[in-house]
């Protein structure tokens, strides 16, 4: 199983707001999830992510929301496991049945299959 891998990092709390105002623009804090970055607006911060769509003042909601997203993705990832692997398990039996049509064919001297849309007979009366 690929993927997974990231994820963890724990909900640190931001605290002590005189801290923070050391911190420089450009600088990313440790706990910030791969790829997001920081904009320093006036006062406040906002934390953006990859694509530039999500905003967040805090970092602890820029984890939360990580994790949420970590979580969705690995559901994902195993609905797509469970999907590849169904698929498989289908291949496997329509193989299996045509192994068996095969061996019917063979023993009945290779007559055509019946199924060849029928002759149009027996639409029933309704009424």
């Amino acid at each position: 199983g690929e993927g997974g891998g990231e994820g963890g990092g724990g909900d640190g709390a931001a605290g002590g707001g005189k801290e923070e105002k050391k911190k420089t623009a450009n600088e990313t804090p440790a706990s910030l999830p791969p790829g997001w970055t920081v904009e320093v607006r006036g006062r406040s911060t906002a934390y953006v992510s990859p694509d530039g769509m999500t905003h967040f003042s805090t970092l602890a909601k820029v984890q939360r929301y990580h994790k949420q997203q970590m979580a969705l993705a690995e559901r994902f990832q195993q609905q797509q496991q469970r999907h590849a692997e169904a698929k498989k398990r289908e291949k496997e039996k329509e193989a299996l049945e045509q192994k068996q049509k095969q061996k019917q064919g063979g023993a009945s001297g290779g007559e055509p299959p019946a199924a060849k849309g029928g002759n149009g007979s027996g639409g029933g009366g309704g009424g």
